[in-house]
């Protein structure tokens, strides 16, 4: 038998991606037979001269991003690659389906996004639970390791841990991967480092868990590094929807009638769209560190406060998406095909 698999090699997009993404579709690993970590096991062989990072997706199941916004994707296990070896110890790790539970909705209320047409009943995968979490601490940095490979945050950034190489793999991104779309791939940028930092609060979730449930709220940052987050992350390459896909995501929980500050992250992704759109900012609920690292990247609290007049419909937001949403330094368009491999590991 032969298993499929998707890879992004080293020096794919005109060079930018700095190491090998390896993605498996949990379906095409079942229909082999195989479980996940042994599909994992299998791909390893396939590189005994080089390493990667692998990421086994669930194209039928839910997550979110650190800022609140749900994703038709879901990371199911992570794992890394050093010359066909995988660290027994630490070098895979399940990322846990987690269940509808009572007081959800009211505990973690991005989660009502779970309950639209558009996701209900689909399997929720944010972060390691019970065995899967297993001797690791329900903190923050969910990660996997061999060798010189780190795949961090439930599969969301890829390390070279030797060359110091990174890049970040956009859940919206993923998706795009999955279901052979439309990828920009491109420096993250200071926008893109600061709002990664701009969390929600969850209960066993893909960055945070654990049950440190209301340890970092809506509106805080996580990062808490005033001018210096958005140096944080803001030259690596980064993997993501293109702006207009972005959007729809962000517009979705908006009309459903998430506030950014409130319910949702303040990343300055959503503030910017969601002054574009007429929508609603809790200001009261940003914290004073979070308004220090948005002013660094020029997102400013009396800049949003200023009424606006002539907020844009849902189809002009996504017509104008790319001048909406900040981030991304020098951004190129790829059809997914165009440099993402399909290979197969026969056993």
């Amino acid at each position: 038998m032969k298993l499929r698999y998707r890879v992004l090699p080293e020096g794919a997009a005109d060079g930018a991606i700095p190491l090998n993404c390896v993605f498996i579709d949990e379906a095409d690993a079942k229909a082999c037979g195989l479980t996940n970590e042994d599909a994992v096991k299998l791909i390893a062989k396939e590189f005994k001269d080089s390493c990667a990072a692998v990421n086994v997706m669930n194209k039928n199941g839910v997550s979110v991003s650190s800022d609140g916004i749900m994703n038709p994707i879901a990371v199911v296990a992570t794992a890394c690659v050093d010359h066909g070896m995988i660290n027994p110890a630490f070098g895979y790790m399940n990322i846990s389906e987690i269940p509808m539970y009572e007081g959800m909705m009211k505990d973690e209320p991005h989660m009502r996004q779970w309950l639209t047409a558009k996701f209900a009943g689909k399997p929720l995968h944010r972060g390691p639970v019970g065995k899967d979490l297993g001797e690791r601490t329900g903190h923050n940095e969910y990660m996997t390791m061999t060798g010189r490979i780190a795949n961090n945050n439930s599969g969301s950034e890829f390390f070279n841990m030797v060359e110091m190489t990174e890049v970040l793999a956009l859940m919206a991104g993923q998706a795009e991967i999955m279901n052979d779309g439309e990828v920009m791939i491109g420096v993250a940028g200071p926008e893109v480092s600061v709002g990664i930092g701009m969390i929600v609060s969850e209960r066993w979730g893909r960055i945070f868990g654990g049950n440190n449930l209301g340890g970092y709220k809506p509106g805080m940052t996580a990062h808490a590094s005033a001018q210096y987050a958005k140096t944080v992350k803001s030259d690596y390459a980064v993997i993501a929807a293109t702006k207009p896909k972005f959007m729809e995501t962000m517009l979705d929980a908006l009309d459903i009638g998430l506030v950014p500050g409130r319910e949702l992250g303040c990343s300055p992704a959503l503030l910017c769209s969601a002054w574009a759109y007429g929508k609603e900012i809790d200001f009261d609920r940003i914290t004073p560190a979070s308004w220090i690292e948005l002013e660094s990247v020029g997102i400013t609290k009396e800049a949003l406060m200023k009424p606006n007049t002539k907020p844009y419909t849902r189809e002009e937001m996504l017509i104008h998406a790319d001048e909406i949403i900040p981030g991304v330094i020098s951004p190129k368009y790829y059809k997914v095909s165009e440099i993402c491999e399909i290979r197969e590991a026969e056993f």
